[in-house]
């Protein structure tokens, strides 16, 4: 290597300091400069010091076909790693690298990015990995974006990423692939160009070509001291002859008719063979054989290796330098380049670029073309290149009549592609662009458009806009049922997550599951039916129990949903909303599994925030905390902002309830200031119930109305979803002492419990009542209402609202010098909160044991307690007790810990004598007189 002493060390230097992390060298510089040589060099000097080296070498040519740097880069490391990914993802990089065919539902994009970035880890975790890629800018934009994608998301990993990049003096910007790293972590090393004594040494090693100093000057003079023009020049000198005493240069004026003048004075045979292998992505002697024949292949082939355009070694076939590459192309009028890629179309296979083919080769509009272009899109969609497949949809709406339809639908096809590339400004762009074809001017054509930009807008955070645009969809898909369907969805949901426009939201999702059940299209139904019970359910109409019935008639038409797309997943929350704990995590649980079996990561983070609240009624605060941060990091990783919306909102209901306040005040200013940049509000009024409840533990009843006082306000908007809301607002105004605004609300609020047939909220109405009357001095009244609500949260099995209503009744019962009563629920209180983890609502309970003056009584069980101890004694397993008591076995097992506490024992078989001496009276039917009917 000649000359290079200074880029050698730069290199050696960044390989000596590449820290943990992901750091990238770019040689830089022009076409011929040297940059491939050095970057060879420097793979060398990597694979010496323990890194393994994977390498993409894309040409022009390439640089439309998905994926082909993925396949040279991760192709080997798939082979070795890729049963230790997960099965979604294996799946996803199998059909990328064309491993498997594309079947059922297209790969998601997301999947296949988590593929190539666990893969990229499991490799780095054993050994340094160097991901080298020369002639950056003809790395595919599939490849270039999954790349992108890992690159930035590994922070710890051994990794450097070693590229050339073809650059004019000008240029500026890092290439897509590693644009998103730190700047400290790229280092650019410019390739600089020869001096006269460097090109000199370089003719005479390369070409044994000796010329006096005033030649070799010239020579320097007119390549600009670029190696690959120095040595086209050398080549032609000899091939022309050297007059060494004139010093005459007998060349053409530009480098490039230099290059076309050698390539010219090949042999026929090698001119038709270059001219195939620069059109090809990937060439090979077959293919080559197939279009010109294999004697003219084999004699072409050889020719072109010995002349050195094309180097030697076996598939794919590579010119020795791109710039040949190049120029063999350019060379080519526009009538012999579509000639060429019409006849590459009839011997090449892979759909994308056969598709490519015959558009080059194409005249003008062409339907046979267009829709061949179609199925390519289709198929890169199915592998996971949405990029690609809008690029293809783009040339197929090209080569389409003005006035076909067809033209609107393939650029509506390229929008939507784009935006599952994430590309969300282009896909935009694309629609509009539809929007004003002759085709879109009305009808369903025109209603399709709307509503695909309405999704785009939506996406964008811009909710007006997408409303707008929604409303005007909805007035051309008169004549289309399904896509009237379609655009009630999207306004409802619009509605749903904005809280603007409650009732007209209600009435598209009404209207949605009219027409969808009218269609009898049960895909439709089955999209329809959770919306449909969510708003059902959020306007006050109750749960309709047969619904759950209906949709898993339809769960076979579910396939390719997204998981929180699902019916179970309204059905979840309806019944976590309803009280029924047990049956809404079952199905949460259920519905993540799916999700983490299927791959759906845009569906994971909102469901395993939303099973933490299972977690945390069975007294597993620290699974939760996980949960939480897994979710976290997956919706960084994934880049979801609505994700970390939800699960800034479940971190604030889970620190809490378990007392951490300033941990939630914190996870809520993070969740208002998100909620604010993306509009979207959907968990706004769950978190400031909670964030209430923290500062009502912390005895702050003011702070508390702070955050609910809105629910209060019978004019403002939205009333329905404000009214989970006012049972807390109620308690801090009694804590308050504002009885009278207390007794205001209160009726309205009973009266929507009622209709509204939730058990939770009826039972936080009758506590709210409780509470108001005990205040009043209303004991007995007090006593009636806290009573309901205690038999209500007993049947819920939701050991954090009863602990709550406990706390009530006790006060209640104090008040009413039930003292011992008082006792018997504050304990049970207490010992619940501190099973669950809830340190502020256990001191409360403490607080109150203090004013009635009980102490523990060793042996004394709460109610809950002994009836899991009866049943434990009487032989029963944890399972079993679980079954009769509506608990989990984790919250058996929890309790008998205690039990075992308070009676001094360490054994089942310790039990029967112990609750023998329980002082606790018993009735005759063997209930505790202390425990509330149920």
């Amino acid at each position: 290597m000649i000359g290079r002493e200074s880029e050698l060390r730069l290199v050696e230097s960044f390989l000596r300091d590449a820290g943990p992390g992901t750091h990238a060298l770019l040689l830089q510089g022009e076409a011929g400069i040297g940059k491939t040589t050095i970057w060879q060099a420097a793979l060398d000097a990597a694979a010496g010091r323990g890194y393994r080296v994977v390498v993409t070498r894309p040409t022009q040519a390439e640089a439309r076909l998905p994926f082909a740097g993925l396949n040279d880069l991760f192709g080997d490391l798939a082979d070795a790693r890729l049963p230790a990914l997960p099965p979604p993802q294996q799946a996803a990089l199998d059909v990328a690298l064309m491993r498997a065919s594309v079947e059922g539902e297209p790969i998601q994009p997301l999947a296949l990015s988590l593929a190539v970035l666990e893969l990229m880890r499991l490799a780095s975790s054993t050994q340094p990995l160097a991901v080298a890629i020369d002639d950056a800018q003809w790395l595919d934009e599939s490849s270039a974006g999954v790349l992108r994608f890992a690159l930035r998301r590994l922070d710890a990993e051994p990794l450097v990423v070693i590229g050339t990049e073809r650059t004019d003096a000008a240029a500026t910007a890092l290439p897509a692939v590693v644009a998103d790293l730190p700047a400290d972590r790229v280092a650019r090393v410019p390739v600089r160009a020869l001096g006269a004594e460097e090109i000199d040494r370089l003719l005479d090693d390369s070409l044994g070509l000796q010329l006096s100093p005033i030649m070799v000057r010239r020579v320097h003079r007119l390549s600009g001291g670029n190696p690959f023009h120095a040595l086209e020049i050398g080549r032609a000198l000899q091939a022309r002859g050297i007059d060494q005493a004139t010093g005459d240069l007998p060349l053409p004026e530009s480098l490039g008719g230099l290059v076309r003048d050698r390539l010219a004075s090949l042999p026929s045979d090698a001119r038709d063979v270059t001219v195939h292998v620069s059109a090809l992505s990937h060439p090979t002697a077959e293919l080559i054989e197939a279009v010109v024949g294999r004697q003219r292949a084999l004699a072409g082939l050889t020719e072109a290796r010995d002349a050195d355009v094309l180097a030697s070694g076996d598939d794919p076939i590579r010119f020795t330098h791109p710039l040949l590459a190049s120029e063999v192309y350019a060379a080519l009028d526009e009538a012999e380049r579509r000639d060429l890629h019409r006849r590459l179309a009839a011997v090449v296979t892979e759909p994308e670029e056969l598709a490519r083919h015959l558009a080059l080769g194409a005249t003008g509009s062409d339907p046979v073309v267009a829709d061949a272009l179609d199925a390519a899109a289709t198929h890169a969609l199915g592998r996971g290149a949405p990029d690609a497949a809008a690029e293809l949809s783009e040339l197929a709406a090209g080569l389409t009549p003005a006035l076909d339809p067809g033209r609107a639908r393939r650029m509506a096809a390229a929008g939507r592609s784009r935006l599952m590339a994430g590309d969300v400004g282009r896909a935009r762009e694309l629609l509009e662009r539809a929007l004003v074809e002759p085709a879109a001017k009305g009808g369903p054509a025109r209603a399709e458009l709307l509503f695909r930009l309405a999704g785009v807008r939506q996406l964008m955070d811009d909710f007006a806009a997408a409303e707008d645009l929604g409303r005007e969809a909805l007035g051309h898909a008169t004549d289309d049922p399904a896509l009237t369907v379609q655009v009630k969805l999207l306004l409802a949901g619009i509605a749903f997550i904005t809280g603007r426009r409650w009732s007209s939201g209600a009435q598209h999702a009404f209207e949605a599951m009219e027409l969808a059940e009218r269609l009898e299209d049960p895909r439709m139904l089955a999209a329809t039916i959770g919306p449909y019970a969510t708003w059902r359910y959020a306007t006050g109409h109750g749960y309709d129990t047969d619904l759950p019935r209906r949709a898993a008639e339809l769960d076979p038409w579910t396939r390719g949903f997204r998981t929180l797309d699902l019916p179970e997943y309204d059905f979840a929350n309806i019944e976590s909303s309803q009280g029924e704990t047990a049956s809404a995590n079952a199905r949460m649980k259920r519905l993540l599994d799916r999700a983490e079996r299927d791959g759906d990561y845009s569906s994971l983070p909102f469901l395993l925030c939303n099973v933490t609240s299972g977690d945390f009624l069975e007294g597993r605060s620290a699974d939760a905390r996980e949960r939480i941060d897994r979710a976290a990091r997956l919706a960084q990783t994934t880049d979801q902002e609505t994700a970390q919306v939800h699960r800034l909102v479940c971190e604030v209901k889970l620190e809490a309830r378990l007392g951490n306040a300033e941990r939630a005040l914190a996870a809520a200013s993070q969740a208002f200031d998100l909620m604010a940049a993306t509009k979207w509000r959907a968990g706004e009024w769950w978190m400031r119930i909670e964030l209430a409840l923290v500062e009502l533990s912390r005895g702050d009843p003011a702070a508390a109305l702070e955050h609910v006082a809105e629910a209060l306000d019978p004019a403002g908007n939205n009333l329905e979803r404000r009214r989970w809301a006012q049972p807390v607002a109620l308690d801090a105004l009694v804590a308050l002492g504002r009885h009278d605004e207390a007794g205001a609300v209160l009726p309205g609020l009973e009266d929507h419990a009622r209709s509204h047939g939730s058990p939770k909220l009826i039972a936080e109405a009758l506590r709210a009542r409780a509470r108001l009357l005990a205040a009043a001095g209303d004991v007995e009244g007090a006593d009636a209402a806290i009573g309901e609500a205690e038999a209500i949260h007993r049947r819920m099995e939701d050991p954090w609202e009863l602990a709550r209503t406990l706390l009530v009744a006790g006060d209640v019962h104090r008040r009413a010098r039930r003292r011992a009563k008082a006792r018997a629920v504050l304990r049970e209180a207490l010992e619940t909160f501190t099973f669950l983890g809830a340190r502020l609502w256990a001191r409360q309970a403490r607080q109150q044991l203090g004013r009635i003056g009980a102490t523990r009584e060793k042996g004394r069980l709460t109610p809950t307690q002994r009836g899991v101890a009866d049943l434990v004694a009487s032989g029963l397993t944890n399972r079993q007790v679980a079954d009769q008591l509506f608990m989990s076995p984790h919250t058996v097992e929890a309790h008998l810990s205690a039990i075992y506490r308070a009676l001094g024992i360490h054994s089942r078989a310790e039990l029967g004598a112990a609750l023998a001496a329980d002082p606790t009276p018993r009735d005759s039917d063997g209930r505790s007189r202390d425990s509330a009917p149920s």
